[in-house]
């Protein structure tokens, strides 16, 4: 039979697996928000959907296992910390560290490409407003989900 310990270790590796092509993701993302490569954006933003609906499956099993272990009211770190000193803690623990380093650096990723289509909304806004002073109309309306 498989341990607590084992299974969360598969886990948690699936879930790193899948943060770090969220994070490859993520820095595509910008690279393409700033070359104002849309069609590009488009299918990133497709993987990014993808990537992150896995991350949900995983996270499902997670709290399933950890429901089967009456261990659902325990964060992580917590459950870790309490796993006495082996080859299967120290796993776990640098698994979890790094899952925190790049779900930090994913984040930061993702405020800046908020900030960048931000900015960019302003600029089109902006050249929208110069055409209609000389009486050009755009042909659809600009919208920060499109």
């Amino acid at each position: 039979m498989i341990s607590l310990h084992e299974e969360l270790l598969k886990i948690l590796h699936e879930e790193k697996k899948l943060l770090e092509v969220l994070y490859k993701i993520v820095s595509e993302e910008r690279d393409a928000i700033v070359a104002l490569r849309a069609d590009e954006l488009e299918r990133i933003l497709r993987d990014k959907e993808t990537v992150i609906m896995k991350l949900s499956l995983w996270e499902q099993e997670r709290q399933k296992l950890l429901g089967k272990h009456d261990l659902s009211d325990k964060s992580l770190s917590e459950i870790i910390s309490q796993i006495e000193n082996s080859e299967d803690a120290q796993r776990l623990r640098e698994i979890y560290s790094a899952m925190k380093t790049l779900l930090s650096a994913i984040g930061e990723i993702q405020k800046i490409n908020e900030q960048l289509i931000d900015r960019s909304i302003i600029h089109i806004k902006t050249a929208i407003k110069f055409l209609e002073t000389f009486g050009i109309a755009p042909k659809q309306s600009l919208s920060k989900e499109a």
